[in-house]
């Protein structure tokens, strides 16, 4: 019977120099391994979000854009009607009583 004691398995490197072996534990290996694919996957997950988020302001930009483009239109139809009236009433509409009495010239 021989007396090795176990341990985790491992792989046993060749010799490196006279005084220096390699060996890698087959656990910590697995567990590297898993932390390396962990990172990866939440780096992609987090570009890919990135990237949509991006995509999104874009496109809300754009609305906004077109909105206030909208709203732009809409308010300079508004003072041009708004200046038309106030043209009509400074014609038409005087409240100064000593000019009642006047006719209006055309």
């Amino acid at each position: 019977m021989s007396e090795e004691v176990k341990t985790a398995r491992s792989y046993r490197g060749a010799v490196v120099d006279d005084n220096a072996i390699v060996s890698i534990n087959i656990r910590w290996l697995g567990q590297i391994l898993i932390l390396v694919g962990t990172l990866v996957y939440g780096y992609y997950r987090i570009e890919t979000r990135l990237g949509t988020l991006e995509t999104d302001l874009a496109d809300a930009n754009e609305r906004i854009g077109d909105l206030l483009n909208k709203h732009i239109l809409e308010e300079r139809a508004e003072r041009e009607e708004l200046s038309k009236k106030i043209t009509f009433y400074e014609k038409e509409f005087n409240i100064n009583p000593l000019s009642w009495g006047k006719k209006r010239r055309k």
